[in-house]
């Protein structure tokens, strides 16, 4: 070819192939999948939460800047930071721009401070008060909060009864937290707690607005999980043996009686010589963890009776196992730890004779006593 010829022109299908190939690239970036430019923030957020939680910095709040985690909350110690920062790195590969990783970790508003455990949150209603209490992850998330308090509750006033504290369950904790305001408000009367994972409400409420509840906390993010202690206009569709009594305006008078009610016609079974409760006792301990949920603004304890047969120091000892376990289950539904006792009496108080194997059935048996 001489210099004064024209160089060979491209096929048109080469520049076709070029022009598809870098509307593919184009595609890939800002494309609806996860690795797209504009999902990316998002993805890496959920991956980042999903790596604390497991990691168990689960009290950890997170925020994307682009690829870069912000992480904001209260850790127990120096190492604690260290491990957040380390797991948020590594929480969804080696990172870059193409790569769709975790490029940097800003650990500037993790604080060393108090660390709750069980990590407690509560709102309730209190005629015309609003009180906010418990341990919340952050200021931010503390100021959030009396916030939609305030505009979910316009007519009424709002007390702050919060503090600062690692030690949540999940970084989903403000959402969960955020939302159970929301549907407090919807009630007639009611409080919501958040107790680790388990998120409770009690209350009452119109039959749309428990059902609204109901479906708005059908599948909570994991390792949330919901219970509902809520009447539907007064009326306890679940527990209709506990029909005309009052749990949440009501003495402790009326709470024994409640729990005397479940316990005539039930029995919490556990394996022998054994403070293991059995699966058969399940829906007894829900029935009873209601009662509870409703009552522990009083004292409860939880009284554990054996028969008379074997030595007396391992009845008293199994009797009080038994307690504790009882005690423990309903603490992980939600009820007020610190207002549960547990305490093992043996033998030494027997509700019939010993010297049949009925009276022995009888003996062995769970009690509870409420005290104002």
């Amino acid at each position: 070819m001489s210099l004064h010829e024209e160089p060979a022109r491209r096929p048109i299908a080469f520049w076709i192939g070029i022009a598809g190939v870098m509307v593919c690239a184009i595609a890939g970036m800002v494309g609806a999948h996860d690795g797209s430019v504009w999902r990316l923030p998002a993805v890496l957020e959920g991956r980042v939460e999903q790596a604390l939680s497991a990691g168990g910095q689960g009290g950890l709040e997170v925020r994307m800047d682009g690829q870069r985690a912000l992480l904001r909350g209260v850790v127990a110690d120096e190492a604690a930071i260290e491990t957040a920062r380390r797991v948020a790195l590594s929480a969804a590969g080696a990172g870059g721009a193409w790569a769709g990783g975790v490029t940097g970790v800003d650990i500037s508003e993790v604080e060393i401070g108090r660390v709750d455990q069980p990590f407690i949150w509560n709102i309730r209603r209190q005629d015309d008060t609003i009180v906010l209490d418990g341990a919340v992850p952050s200021e931010a998330t503390q100021r959030m909060l009396m916030r939609n308090a305030a505009a979910a509750f316009p007519n009424a006033h709002v007390v702050d009864g919060m503090r600062i504290a690692g030690g949540a369950a999940s970084p989903r904790f403000a959402d969960m937290a955020r939302e159970a305001i929301a549907r407090v408000a919807a009630l007639t009367t009611g409080e919501a707690r958040i107790v680790n994972e388990q998120i409770v409400f009690i209350g009452d409420g119109s039959s749309a607005a428990v059902a609204a509840l109901q479906s708005a906390f059908a599948e909570p993010p994991a390792p949330f999980r919901a219970r509902f202690d809520v009447t539907t206009d007064g009326i306890d569709l679940r527990h209709p043996e506990l029909q005309g009594l009052n749990l949440q305006r009501g003495d402790a008078d009326t709470c024994s009686a409640a729990f005397d009610r479940l316990m005539d016609r039930n029995v919490i079974n556990f394996a022998t010589g054994s403070a293991a409760i059995d699966p058969s006792s399940r829906a007894v301990l829900d029935a009873l963890a209601s009662v509870a949920l409703r009552c522990d603004r009083f004292a409860i304890e939880v009284a554990g009776h054996t028969d008379s047969q074997g030595l007396r120091e391992m009845n008293m000892e199994l009797s009080s196992r038994r307690a504790e376990a009882v005690a423990s289950y309903l603490a992980s539904q939600g009820v007020a730890r610190a207002r549960l006792t547990a305490r093992g009496y043996g033998p030494d108080r027997p509700r019939a004779s010993n010297a049949t194997p009925e009276g022995q059935a009888q003996n062995r048996r769970i009690e509870f006593n409420v005290a104002g």
